[in-house]
């Protein structure tokens, strides 16, 4: 019967091949903007937007002046 001869590991990389079950701990992004009975809350996205574009305005002008250099 045939082998395959298997590759070396790398030691400075022992976990290269390993993936991490993420799926059983993670919850998906969608899930942090629905309510306890399952449905999405558009407020709470509403409110999330509203931060996200707060924090995009305070901080573009200091972007900008760093990518001018």
């Amino acid at each position: 019967m045939y082998r395959r001869t298997r590759r070396p590991i790398n030691p400075f990389f022992p976990h290269q091949f390993q993936r991490p079950n993420t799926k059983q701990n993670n919850p998906s992004l969608l899930s942090y903007f629905r309510t306890s009975d399952g449905n999405l809350d558009f407020d709470k996205i509403a409110g999330t937007a509203q931060q996200a574009k707060g924090l995009f305005n305070q901080f573009s002008p200091f972007i900008t002046k760093f990518f001018k250099k």
